[in-house]
């Protein structure tokens, strides 16, 4: 539901920073035309999407800023739904900046992060998963990457859990009809038995949803490959080998990394986040300590973990990584670092690589592209979770079925069967935006571009 800070005109770039043939100028709210009115002289609206060339002016000393192009669109037949204008002018930053200043002495407010995209949310432009659609299209830099946003943005998944919250409504009225007309003949041939078979066939289903979000998150997010050795075992080295850009300090001093560093890029045309994190060894350094407990829990949560022995590492060195990697639920790539000085016994059977000379960095490179595949081959066709947010909502209605099951083993009355279903019923609805808490929205727009 819009609020009156909503309706109030915002204005940002929607085009990229820096200089560019064209900066696209993006406004938009309840009579912003009467914000950019003056700078073209107080001329008349323009034809609804129709370019014009106009001249754009500051209006307090008339002085001539660029000559650019203008589209109007009239609400609600545009992106947020509200009267918007955009402004096509020459890309230098010095022009761009003196447009948006004019705007803002006019009354425009600087647009914040998705707010453009917010506010074609609470105008019923778009739900939620589209919303996320579009971030992912924006911030694409792989071929996965934009499955994810395309699926999203062309309303695949919404369209899943529409159906399946209708079959949930059905079931309802099933309930709902055992409630209040117990007694009518209409409702004798109703039954929990149907009831329980449409939720049979929904639990299924939404089952098989929620098992698409780890490779879901991989397409959107990329994968998170976690380095994992003792100190100087390579880790570094690698990472800036594979981002090919110097990234972390390389130094003979153990225990330089103390932080995780992360980083993402593309290895194959696959999106992958690197993370470097501190070497594992018992220290009595604090802050070295700290690092190490981070270690431990950003394996716990990678895609994969690459466990580095470097050729001259110890054998209780090598004996605390595998004993700690063990643990993890991930698949682990034992790799032998610094192999141009040797291959020792121990790294039989293990992937060798050296970042001096570049050997085995090619077959490392394949692996990781491969494991991207398996992650996401099987996401062409069909709708899947990208998000946290997405995934703990059909959680929550998972969990909302299951009680329901475990209420009607033991007898319990119709109305608390159908408060289960009623809380299952709101869970899917939180996914495609019917979301009450306005933090929850703050945090999903948060993290998209200004101008957006």
């Amino acid at each position: 539901m819009l609020r009156p800070h909503d309706e109030h005109p915002i204005v940002a770039l929607a085009s990229g920073s820096g200089p560019g043939a064209v900066g696209v100028i993006r406004l938009s709210g309840s009579q912003c035309w009467d914000v950019i009115k003056p700078c073209f002289g107080g001329k008349p609206v323009p034809t609804e999407r129709l370019a014009s060339l106009r001249i754009f002016r500051d209006p307090k000393t008339s002085e001539i800023i660029d000559d650019l192009v203008i589209i109007y669109f009239k609400g609600p037949r545009s992106f947020t739904g509200q009267d918007t204008v955009e402004l096509y002018c020459h890309g230098g930053p010095f022009i761009i900046q003196r447009i948006l200043g004019v705007l803002h002495s006019q009354g425009a407010r600087p647009a914040v992060a998705g707010e453009f995209t917010k506010r074609a949310l609470l105008n019923g432009k778009l739900d939620l998963t589209a919303a996320e659609g579009i971030k992912d299209l924006v911030e694409a830099q792989s071929r996965q990457q934009w499955l994810a946003g395309r699926q999203l943005y062309s309303g695949k998944l919404k369209l899943q859990i529409e159906t399946l919250r209708k079959e949930l409504i059905g079931a309802m009225a099933y309930l709902e009809a055992m409630i209040d007309f117990p007694d009518e003949g209409d409702t004798q041939h109703v039954g929990l038995g149907q009831v329980r078979s449409r939720l049979k066939d929904v639990s299924s289903k939404l089952g098989a949803l929620i098992s698409t979000f780890q490779s879901g998150r991989v397409a959107s997010r990329g994968l998170m490959v976690a380095f994992a050795g003792a100190p100087n075992a390579g880790k570094s080295t690698l990472l800036n080998t594979l981002l090919e850009k110097q990234r972390a300090i390389v130094s003979p001093v153990a225990g330089t990394t103390r932080d995780y560093i992360e980083e993402a890029c593309l290895i194959d045309g696959r999106l992958v986040r690197l993370v470097d994190t501190a070497g594992l060894r018992d220290t009595n350094d604090l802050v070295e300590r700290e690092g190490v407990e981070l270690s431990r829990k950003i394996m716990s949560e990678a895609d994969v973990v690459i466990s580095l022995n470097a050729t001259d590492s110890s054998d209780h060195e090598r004996e605390e990584l595998a004993k700690i990697t063990s643990s993890v639920s991930c698949p682990v790539l034992r790799v032998q670092t610094k192999a141009d000085q040797g291959t020792p016994a121990w790294a039989t059977g293990m992937i060798q690589i050296s970042c001096e000379t570049g050997v085995g960095l090619a077959g490392l490179r394949e692996t990781l592209a491969r494991l991207v595949d398996e992650h996401t081959g099987s996401l062409e066709e069909k709708p899947f979770l990208t998000s946290q947010r997405q995934q703990s909502a059909l959680a929550m209605a998972m969990t909302s079925l299951e009680r329901f099951a475990s209420q009607d083993k033991s007898g319990a009355g119709h109305e608390m069967l159908a408060f289960e279903l009623q809380e299952a019923s709101r869970a899917l609805s939180a996914v495609i935006g019917d979301v009450s808490h306005e933090d929850i929205l703050d945090k999903v727009f948060s993290e998209f571009c200004i101008g957006k």
